[in-house]
């Protein structure tokens, strides 16, 4: 099962019309501080982990003793560019949304305009989102939990999705390790896992330099299929 936040987030998006089984959905409540000073530098160094990603959080505030930020991110190469959309507000409340943005690095700077030519982003804005964005990264860097959530196929379910109705999802948790040394293989040979989701990763060649591996889809379909999401936990 998954956490609280991240079910009413999915709600909200589904009642948008939005495709939740489309996303990797990740909590970052436990892994940023109610204080976290605001950090870029993850922005320069780290990429999203999947094409589309959904990140929530919820914390105190100066005003609020209970405040959360959603946050929607799409893309996973930073040279070609990253759309982010927000929302946030006290908790209970309807979450006001911020202008969608995208960004992308050129040199050693990060550059963003808006989404919407109408919709104009400011750099206060931009700068909020960015910071969030830099959270999250940082975040991925320690151990952490995941989840997807996946349709059942039952009577019910197609009943409900008939009547324009919110299906049940099933939940699959994992955890995924930070990025470990690549060891050399001592041979050997063992059965092709089962299909499931590789999450982007930089991969360091022989020749010292390191490479970004975008995310895909390994293993053998006829074994079954894995589906997973993602809660940061904070660092132990």
């Amino acid at each position: 099962m998954t956490t609280q936040l991240v079910r009413s987030s999915m709600k909200l998006m589904a009642d948008a019309g939005v495709d939740i089984v489309d996303m990797k959905w990740f909590d970052m409540t436990g892994a940023v501080g109610d204080k976290q000073k605001a950090n870029l530098d993850p922005v320069m160094t780290h990429r999203p982990p999947f094409g589309k990603c959904f990140v929530a959080w919820q914390g105190k505030t100066s005003h609020h003793p209970s405040y959360e930020v959603l946050m929607l991110v799409a893309g996973e190469d930073p040279d070609e560019g990253i759309s982010v959309s927000m929302w946030k507000g006290p908790s209970g409340t309807r979450l006001r949304p911020i202008p969608a943005m995208f960004y992308f690095i050129e040199g050693d700077e990060i550059r963003y305009g808006s989404v919407n030519e109408d919709e104009p982003v400011d750099k206060e804005l931009a700068e909020l989102m960015l910071a969030q964005l830099g959270a999250w990264y940082s975040g991925m860097d320690r151990r952490m939990e995941a989840y997807i959530p996946s349709v059942r196929d039952t009577f019910t379910n197609r009943r409900k999705i008939q009547q324009g109705k919110l299906p049940t999802y099933d939940w699959t948790t994992v955890w995924i390790e930070p990025a470990k040394p690549r060891s050399e293989g001592k041979g050997g040979t063992h059965a092709s896992p089962r299909l499931h989701d590789r999450r982007g990763h930089f991969r360091r060649l022989a020749s010292g330099k390191n490479v970004w591996v975008k995310s895909c889809k390994v293993g053998d379909a006829g074994r079954g299929a894995i589906f997973h999401d993602y809660a940061i936990k904070e660092k132990p």
